[in-house]
């Protein structure tokens, strides 16, 4: 609008109110100063002209900005004492829908109470799986999920965030980290003490998650996260097979519609087509599946060392020290003759012991969660695979992909077997198609059984 007048290329302007046209001091000069130079005609429809040419209007228009600025100040002050106020009583105070919690419907009431929110069963659920998952993998890299991991899952499970939008790693990461799922209330995204609502995750699983997440020396890029996640199922599993070489083999070197391909990552001496190994070991691992003893692999119980001291006297420990760091601070704040010297060497010894405690909430929270963490199969899905062998081999494949994502498929395989490709040979073998896989090129080692 400015820029118009500035051009002369309009002589009036009709407002509703002052306060829709500027509601400061620094928007109102730049106004001044084109109103002297075009002489341009202000209109409010709820106020008379306002007289920019005069020395009398321009100290009623600044007066009157004075006053619009007020009032939004005051409006801010009152915004901030009511969520302070909401924050100690430990409610929420609005915003958008938090994953976890159902959406809070303000009352039909002049008091305008804030709701406690409710949690959401199914997405609570979901929370406690990926925080599980996480302190699991940070305990033990073989065992839980990254963020990554869980991001895929839940997106290809079409789980929508509360936006409805996809899941990202800062995403998943910003759910965990908020105080909100812990049962606290949540302050520029710190703790701010307890809230009235149910916690989806028990406090110390909170701070564990927090010290995991902010760990730096997890992150290995912008996303924060553990690394990329392998796409194929044999990447950093296959074993190179040629002249004893034994290297790891990983995908990589295919172009634009060319197939994937797996190449050893100490030479060029090896390079096979990804798509058909792939193939041929899930077959052959299905089928492994379908016997009877592999039930035995996946049933035996993990011993867990109990972790001394219990997480009660932990929790006790950490709430305590919060407390007298606390003190320490309202102390200082009434003391006059208190010296800030002192004052931080104290609040460092607290928040020292504080650290201390923190990470062996960490520890104990993460092999608990490594303990509960589900192992790679579930037992009670092998019946129902090997019906579907019986019947159809093709059938048992397409559910045995569609059931586990890939990341658990290739915990199964790195637990039962070693796969090895080897050399080709010279032409093509009989019986296999062109194009197609020799199957005496891959060689399966069972792990421990026959």
């Amino acid at each position: 609008m400015l820029d118009i007048l500035a051009a002369r290329e309009a002589d009036a302007v009709l407002v509703w109110h002052t306060d829709r046209l500027y509601r400061q001091a620094r928007d109102l000069e730049p106004l001044i100063e084109i109103v002297e130079r075009t002489h341009v005609v202000i209109r409010p429809v709820k106020q008379g002209e306002l007289d920019l040419a005069t020395a009398s209007g321009r100290m009623v228009a600044r007066i009157l900005a004075s006053v619009s600025t007020h009032e939004v100040e005051h409006a801010v002050e009152r915004m901030k004492d009511k969520h302070a106020a909401n924050r100690r009583a430990g409610v929420n105070h609005g915003g958008p829908r938090t994953f976890g919690f159902r959406a809070v419907r303000p009352k039909a009431t002049r008091d305008q109470t804030p709701q406690v929110p409710k949690v959401d069963p199914g997405e609570a659920a979901l929370i406690r799986e990926a925080a599980n998952a996480v302190l699991a993998y940070a305990a033990d890299p073989e065992t839980g999920r990254t963020l990554t991991g869980i991001c895929r899952d839940w997106n290809e499970r079409k789980i929508p965030t509360p936006r409805g939008k996809t899941w990202t790693i800062q995403t998943l990461r910003g759910v965990l980290l908020s105080p909100r799922i812990a049962g606290r209330v949540a302050h520029e995204g710190e703790d701010a003490g307890p809230a009235q609502w149910d916690a989806i995750v028990e406090y110390d699983v909170w701070l564990a998650l927090r010290n995991v997440l902010n760990d730096p020396s997890r992150r290995s890029g912008s996303a924060g996260d553990e690394g990329r996640q392998p796409k194929y199922l044999g990447s950093g599993l296959y074993l190179c097979g040629r002249d004893g070489c034994g290297a790891v083999v990983r995908p990589g070197g295919a172009r634009a519609g060319q197939r994937q391909q797996y190449r050893c990552t100490s030479s060029a001496h090896l390079i096979r087509t990804a798509g058909p190994v792939d193939d041929f070991v899930e077959r052959v691992l299905v089928a492994r599946l379908c016997r009877e003893d592999a039930r035995a692999a996946f049933s035996a119980p993990v011993a867990v060392t109990p972790t001394q001291p219990s997480t009660e006297e932990l929790n006790a420990r950490h709430a305590a020290l919060t407390s007298r760091l606390e003190t320490l601070a309202e102390a200082f704040a009434g003391d006059d003759e208190a010296e800030p010297v002192e004052y931080r060497a104290a609040s460092r010894k607290i928040r020292e012991r504080i650290a201390a405690i923190e990470q062996e909430i960490t520890e104990a929270a993460a092999a608990a969660a490594l303990a509960a963490e589900p192992g790679p199969l579930d037992s009670t899905d092998l019946p129902e695979l090997a019906r579907r062998q019986h019947a159809d081999p093709d059938d048992a494949l397409a559910w045995w992909r569609e059931t586990y994502p890939l990341e658990r498929r290739r915990k199964v395989l790195a637990l039962l077997a070693t796969v090895t490709l080897l050399p080709g040979r010279r032409g093509r073998p009989l019986g296999v198609a062109a194009g197609g896989l020799d199957p005496a090129s891959v060689r399966i080692d069972w792990k421990g059984v026959d």
